[in-house]
């Protein structure tokens, strides 16, 4: 008899398990899509006769390329034995792990008819399924029913998307001002019109961002055209997280130099720390300048964190976050646009991305059309940045939201085990861990830390984790990752850290060893390893060697 709660044993069934458990089950399937595939493509137009005849599979040629064909997989299959496996639980590195089961059968579905949802003419059946799952996706992060959205190959995509939408908006505004418009005319006609008719110089449009920030942000300013200052990076507070008080002033400022604000960008679920910013205030702020009569477009950065909302259904599981996470979790329905990856938290395969708006309105963009294609404001494409996206994870997410369940009881439980997962690895790190430095709090998955005995040098300490980073990638039995605080992102953060633990600051970054605890078998029962105490075990024989107080 199993020791597993009923409800987390449901939880293993959507997952191929570390050791092919359900291999049978997916071997069966797998043949199953096969037979349906090779199905339907036969009872299309039979009546057309074969175009690679009996005696043409029978020729030397052909079966010489059939040959070099069977050569060149097998040599293929061989090189991805060599692949990162991050299906294991030993994986604890990035932010990738372990694909859910519907999410591949569905991904292989699709992938099999290679539907383009560019348009509904070659994505018949994908193009329904993508306004299915956006609208799943839409009601899990508390989203209304107007809100509208569409897939993208990730986050970094969905944030353009997020940013044009912005720019378009804006120029929509002042093109209401002063009857020019800077899409169309140009900048130096625009900027000439702007000056006759206000007087005045054209101060460039910002973007607020926290210094937390993916690195797409900075790649979109900069693809927009706008410049690097358009870039007003927003400090952060000494917990990690975007500073209020800075980012009222950063707006204030702004309005004093006459430059309009394109967004403001939060995030939950932060790239090198999992932390979440306090985007309840950021938005309650906004709500204020709102009453004011002065829109500003929030966007949310919610790649790695929006499935987090999941759990939020007011039980046993929202209560693992604390109270400032739930805020910010729950006040993601109050903001103008979100990012999300189902390629992370959704368990989807690569690469899978999507941007949510909360209506229309917030959706709505340039229009562009094409003689070459039918329905132009239907189809999708007309107001995508990218052209060509495959149905595939489109239909890989559909199916895993249609049977995980987008709630507490299906991807809420399941993102609740990373959680537990986490809580497990921190207090056996705390425990066993002489000099175990963490950056605390842990807001969702990520485990930051450190190690190096109270008045140690900083750069001693970097070198030391850089060594013990070392022998884990030399190492087979666990991966992890590293991130660096720097001094000019996190300086009130690493201040704190070397305050309370008397370092010290003799460098301008700090060198994290990163744990990411997304597989959900981690800490499983059932297991013969028990994978948390063998991994504190192993990091404790590689950091003697790179002692920092030495």
């Amino acid at each position: 008899m199993s020791d597993c709660d009923p409800r987390d044993i449901a939880i293993k069934s959507f997952f191929l398990g570390p050791q092919n458990e359900n291999g049978i089950w997916l071997r069966r399937k797998w043949v199953e899509i096969i037979d349906k595939w090779l199905g339907w493509r036969a009872t299309r137009f039979p009546e057309d006769g074969e175009a690679v005849s009996p005696d043409d599979r029978d020729s030397t040629s052909f079966i010489h390329a059939l040959e070099r064909m069977d050569a060149s997989l097998d040599e293929v299959l061989k090189d991805l034995e060599g692949e990162t496996a991050k299906f294991t639980p030993r994986y604890i590195g990035h932010m990738v792990s372990e694909i859910s089961l519907p999410a591949l059968l569905g991904h292989v579905c699709a992938l099999l008819h290679n539907p383009n949802n560019t348009s509904r003419e070659v994505s018949r059946v994908t193009s329904r399924l993508e306004e299915e799952a956006i609208a799943g996706l839409a009601g899990m992060i508390g989203f209304p029913d107007s809100a509208r959205g569409h897939f993208t190959s990730g986050g970094t995509l969905a944030n353009f998307e997020a940013l044009w939408r912005a720019i378009g908006r804006l120029d929509e505004h002042l093109h209401k001002q002063i009857g020019c418009s800077f899409l169309s005319s140009g900048p130096w006609a625009f900027a000439s019109e702007f000056l006759r008719v206000t007087g005045r110089s054209f101060a460039g449009p910002v973007v607020l961002v926290p210094q937390n920030k993916h690195f797409s942000w900075e790649k979109a300013v900069s693809l927009m055209g706008l410049g690097d200052q358009a870039f007003l990076p927003v400090a952060l507070d000494d917990q990690g997280r975007l500073c209020i008080k800075d980012l009222k002033e950063k707006i204030e400022a702004a309005d004093k130099q006459h430059r309009p604000i394109l967004m403001v960008v939060s995030v939950a679920g932060t790239t090198e720390m999992g932390e979440v910013d306090p985007l309840d205030q950021v938005q309650d702020l906004l709500d204020r300048y709102r009453q004011e009569g002065r829109e500003i477009w929030h966007h949310v950065d919610a790649a790695y964190g929006a499935y987090y909302t999941a759990m939020l259904d007011g039980g046993e599981l929202e209560a693992k976050f604390a109270p400032h996470v739930r805020n910010a979790l729950r006040a993601i329905r109050r903001v103008d646009s979100v990012t999300l990856d189902p390629h992370k938290l959704g368990y989807v395969p690569y690469s899978c991305g999507a941007f949510l708006a909360r209506d229309e309105e917030h959706y709505a963009t340039r229009k562009f059309g094409a003689a070459y294609l039918l329905d132009n404001n239907k189809s999708r494409w007309a107001s995508t940045l990218e052209g060509s996206r495959s149905g595939a994870g489109v239909t890989g997410t559909w199916l895993a939201n249609r049977t995980l369940g987008l709630n507490s009881g299906g991807y809420g439980r399941v993102l609740a085990k990373g959680l537990d997962n986490r809580d497990l690895m921190m207090g056996e790190l705390q425990r066993r861990v002489g000099g175990f430095l963490p950056v605390l709090p842990t807001d969702l998955n990520i485990i930051c830390f450190s190690i190096a005995p109270r008045g140690a040098k900083l750069s001693d300490i970097n070198r030391a984790m850089f060594g013990v980073f070392a022998q884990f990638e030399a190492s087979p039995n666990f991966s992890i990752s590293k991130t660096v605080l720097r001094d000019r992102d996190y300086p009130l953060v690493i201040q704190r850290l070397a305050r309370q633990n008397q370092i010290e600051v003799d460098a301008d970054h700090w060198v994290q060893l990163r744990l990411v605890l997304m597989n959900p078998f981690v800490a499983s029962k059932n297991s013969r390893v028990d994978f948390i105490e063998e991994f504190v075990s192993e990091l404790l024989e590689f950091s003697r060697v790179y002692d920092p107080g030495h």
